[in-house]
This record gives C-alpha cells, structure tokens and sequence, in this order.
C-alpha cells in the first residue's frame, strides 16, 4: 500500500500510521478474522492490487486512536486481564488469526472496543448488529482452539462477549436517545456446532477465491447497499410525507390519503463501494460499473 500525505500532516503520525499497517499484518495465518468475515473479494484485491493501492494518513486516524486506546490499556492492565492478545486457529488446513482487545480470564470475558458513531450504536442496541456478533464469537473461537500465539498459558472458557463502543460524535443531544459517551454492548454466544459451521463456510469461501480470477461480487450487505426508494412531497415542505419502496406504491398512497404533490426518486447506493473501499475508488475493483 502506498501511503500519501495530501494534508501536510506531522511527520511523526505519518510514520505512526506507517507502523500500524505493518504490524496488523496476519502474520503466520492465512487471513485475520476481520478478512475472514469480510467479502472474498476484498482479500482477493488486496492481494492482487494491495502495492497499488493509495491510502492517505488522514484516512486512517481512527484505527491508530484505536491502537492508542489499546497501548493505554495494556499500560494498565492488572493480572489475569490480557490486552491485545493474539491467536491463530486452523480450521480444515487454513489459519486464522485475530487480536483480542481484552481477555478477563476469572470472568470469561472478552471484550472488543471501538471508536463508532452513535447512529450505529444506537441501531445496534435497537436491532444487534451482525459484523460484531461474527468478530466476536469468531475471536473467542480462536481463544478456545488456538494452535500458538493466544499468549494465554490456560485458555479460557469464554461465556461472555461484549463491545465497548466509544462514541466519537456524543453530545448533550444524545441524551434524550438513552445514549451514553460509552455504551457497552452484550454480544449473543454462538454454539460450537454454530461456530464451526461458520468458520467452514467462510473458509470454503475465501479457499475457492485464491486464484488470478475474481471472485463474485460483494454482497448487498458487504457493499452497504440502499434500495431504491420513492418519495413522496409536497411543497414548501423539505421533508417527505411518505417514502415508499415502488413508484406504484407512492402513487397509490397519494391517491388514497389526497397528499402530495410529486414523488422524487431516490437512488439507491452502495455507500462502501463509493465512499469507503479504496479498491472501488480507486478503479481495481472489476465490478465498479456494475455496483
């Protein structure tokens, strides 16, 4: 990865960031868990374009806050909690490696923190969120069955999961959400029988994606992907009085409730492949067009 300095920023956050993308490498695996959960396709760009690929300093300041927050917490650690703890696991000849933020062995408690938004915390209290309840019971199933590298003489018996989410836009307004500066998050155990079939599904996955062509393309979901909606308005009001997901639906609903003037459509977007995934934006990924 090429990494760019378009802001001008201090030279030592440079060389901080340069560091970070060295040592979260996967080292001795073949994929960490957050590749292993993520598209096959994104691993597979990664390895095809990954020299290529142009990332600047000022897009990457989250993640270093994150390895802050876990420098300072391992300054602190007392004994039987384990900070930054990794672990490789293989499953059906293929390793997979992770970094587990804190592991509380006389509790079975691991935990992960995040730096996120309080949109996000907030639909996940509402409604949970799946990309944590994978990492998370993929990280614990690396503890339990880790082949070196866990740094833990006795592997625990994880029983409890949990994100703490630290939300980076809090204010006073959040408030009357229920929302607090820091909200820690239960995460749902998975059976073994669960786990397992996981792990094997995605390493099928990501195992018939090795080759020089490329795999199909992300998922709705991995691609964050908004419908295409109808909105119907009124004017001098900004605001929809209705969104509906077909143009027949909105006209029906004007037609039975006698409101609204027009309907706007809404395009829908796949908000990671444009905003977010350097591969996308940055024209490697084969699919741009069609996404």
């Amino acid at each position: 990865m090429k990494l760019t300095n378009k802001l001008n920023l201090p030279m030592p956050l440079y060389r901080a960031v340069e560091w970070q993308n060295a040592h979260h490498s996967v080292g001795k695996a073949d994929l960490s868990c957050t590749q292993l959960i993520d598209a096959p396709l994104i691993a597979w760009l990664r390895r095809q374009y990954s020299d290529q690929l142009e990332e600047d300093v000022s897009e990457r300041l989250w993640p270093l806050y994150g390895t802050l927050m876990h420098s300072i917490l391992e300054e602190f650690a007392a004994e039987g909690e384990h900070v930054e703890t990794e672990a490789i696991a293989e499953v059906d000849g293929f390793r997979v490696s992770g970094h587990i933020d804190l592991v509380v062995t006389a509790d079975g408690l691991l935990q992960d923190y995040k730096f996120t938004s309080s949109w996000t915390v907030k639909s996940a209290k509402a409604e949970g969120k799946v990309e944590w309840d994978r990492q998370l019971n993929v990280y614990r199933f690396l503890l339990e069955n880790a082949v070196e590298g866990s740094g833990i003489p006795h592997l625990p018996n994880i029983q409890k999961l949990q994100i703490v989410a630290l939300l980076r836009d809090w204010g006073p307004r959040h408030e009357r959400d229920g929302l607090k500066p820091v909200e820690v998050i239960e995460v749902p155990l998975w059976s073994e029988i669960e786990v397992w079939d996981y792990m094997r599904s995605r390493i099928q996955l990501h195992t018939s994606a090795q080759g020089d062509t490329p795999p199909p393309m992300c998922s709705p979901e991995e691609r964050w992907a908004t419908p295409t909606t109808y909105a119907v308005m009124k004017k001098g009001r900004k605001s929809a009085l209705k969104v509906c997901d077909s143009e027949t639906a909105a006209q029906d609903w004007m037609t039975t409730h006698q409101k609204g003037e027009w309907i706007e459509q809404r395009l829908g977007q796949n908000k990671r492949c444009e905003s977010y995934c350097g591969f996308g934006k940055q024209g490697f990924c084969p699919y741009q067009a069609a996404s």
